[in-house]
């Protein structure tokens, strides 16, 4: 007997045992919630593994580029060739005697005649052929790159583009190719400078230099009016995915040799996690270095970025929500920064990015020409050749100073320099070196920066050369 029935006590008719059908239910639920917990966890395990897999493989990627962007010197802006009592007398200079070691003859004595078409080259390259103030030094180009410089100067046209397809052949750097492709412009052959640019794509996996309509020569003596260009750059258009390691590449290619450049996003027409992140890293990198950018069609991207994303879900990465946030950051729009920076902390739990404004000048399409035109203003147009007396143009060019450090001269439709002329205008302009100014050679053909290497000149100026 119980010691429940001793003191006489009942089951309480108010307790009902449940039934073998509420009870199989409550088990039920009970299964279907631990169903629903395993199937949560499987997900953020799943999720989880796809974020390493793509971070994996953004690192994979990123491995096979540079690790840093480097960012090109600075011009010291030193272009004096010494103090005045350093400056060369032209009156008792002298020159290296090749017949024999160590002699030197006197620079009156050195002839300015330059050779008739069709004489040797070979002479052409001797001491004897130093015309005016301005020695003939020895370049540290390549023995072709000096041949071709001097035969262009020297008019000998045809000569050229047989030794420099010859040079390309043998596998020639970049200046023989630019060297050819200014050839070609400079003479009209558009034909041959299309199908040299296919065969340029071709080789080098980048865009070639683009065929000039119209001529290249603005009109002596003038205000060089507004070129759009000169700013290296590359485009995206399409997916931004991973295919788009060579075009980043070519932009770590371009920081190496300008401040400034360019990136254009208005044919981006989808987003991809894993290009998301491969630019941001990019961007990332060039902030980092000190580069300037202009950018093209960020706003239209931070756009498409975001209608890829949803508040709350996590996608196997960050990547598309933060160079959605470095985007407008760099565009400077701090209120849409804040905005989605609160939908980046609900969708991930973890503290936004701060908000900084640009480091670096970082600019938009409309804002550059407007900066563009404004520099562009203050350029000399330089003539498309620069031969026999310099006299005027130097005295142009010494009023156009007057106001201006540095000098630039618009070499954009400059196509050739007598050897003679060149030596007299960079002997006219040696004063303006002596006073403090800085002159600046912008956007010159290959031949041109050549010869200056030839003539001993290249160190005295600034050179802004063109980019492919």
């Amino acid at each position: 007997m119980g010691i429940f029935s001793i003191f006489g006590k009942k089951d309480d008719p108010s307790v009902r045992k449940p039934s073998a059908r509420e009870t199989q239910k409550s088990q039920g639920s009970s299964a279907l919630k631990a169903d629903t917990r395993a199937q949560t966890d499987q997900s953020q395990v799943k999720n989880k593994a796809a974020r390493v897999a793509t971070a994996m493989k953004i690192d994979e990627i990123e491995s096979e580029m540079s690790s840093e962007f480097v960012k090109p010197l600075p011009f010291s802006g030193n272009t004096m060739p010494g103090p005045s009592t350093q400056l060369p007398d032209t009156a008792t200079r002298t020159v290296p005697d090749a017949r024999s070691a160590g002699n030197t003859v006197p620079l009156e004595r050195v002839t300015t005649k330059l050779p008739e078409m069709g004489e040797s080259t070979a002479f052409l390259l001797s001491e004897e052929t130093i015309p005016g103030p301005v020695a003939l030094s020895s370049s540290e180009a390549a023995p072709v790159i000096e041949e071709a410089a001097i035969l262009v100067a020297n008019g000998q046209m045809k000569l050229v583009e047989p030794i420099l397809v010859h040079a390309i052949a043998e596998e020639a750097p970049l200046t023989v190719w630019g060297m050819l492709f200014d050839l070609y412009q400079i003479t009209g052959q558009r034909t041959a400078f299309e199908n040299l640019s296919i065969q340029y794509a071709h080789k080098f996996e980048m865009s070639p230099p683009a065929w000039t309509e119209g001529g290249m020569a603005p009109i002596s003596g003038k205000e060089a009016a507004p070129r759009a260009g000169g700013t290296p750059g590359v485009a995206f258009s399409g997916k931004l995915d991973a295919s788009i390691v060579k075009q980043l590449e070519r932009i770590k290619n371009m920081a190496e040799m300008s401040n400034v450049l360019k990136l254009e996003f208005a044919r981006v027409t989808q987003v991809d996690p894993i290009g998301c992140g491969l630019l941001l890293s990019v961007l990332k990198k060039l902030q980092k270095s000190g580069h300037n950018l202009i950018l093209v069609g960020a706003a239209e991207l931070a756009e498409k970025i975001h209608s890829i994303l949803m508040v709350g879900r996590r996608d196997e990465t960050e990547a598309p929500w933060l160079l959605m946030l470095e985007l407008l950051r760099l565009l400077n729009r701090e209120t849409e920064f804040e905005e989605r920076s609160i939908d980046y902390c609900v969708t991930f739990e973890v503290s936004p990015p701060a908000f900084v404004s640009p480091q670096d000048k970082v600019t938009t399409e409309a804002e550059e020409s407007a900066a563009q035109d404004e520099q562009e203003a203050g350029r000399f147009a330089m003539p498309s050749v620069v031969e026999g007396a310099t006299a005027t143009l130097v005295q142009q060019i010494t009023r156009h100073a007057q106001a201006r450090n540095p000098v630039v001269l618009d070499c954009t439709g400059l196509t050739r320099m007598d050897f003679n002329a060149a030596s007299q205008l960079f002997g006219g302009l040696t004063p303006l070196l002596a006073g403090g100014k800085q002159i600046e050679l912008y956007h010159p053909n290959h031949f041109i920066v050549a010869l200056c290497g030839v003539m001993g000149v290249r160190d005295m100026l600034h050179i802004v050369q063109r980019k492919t």
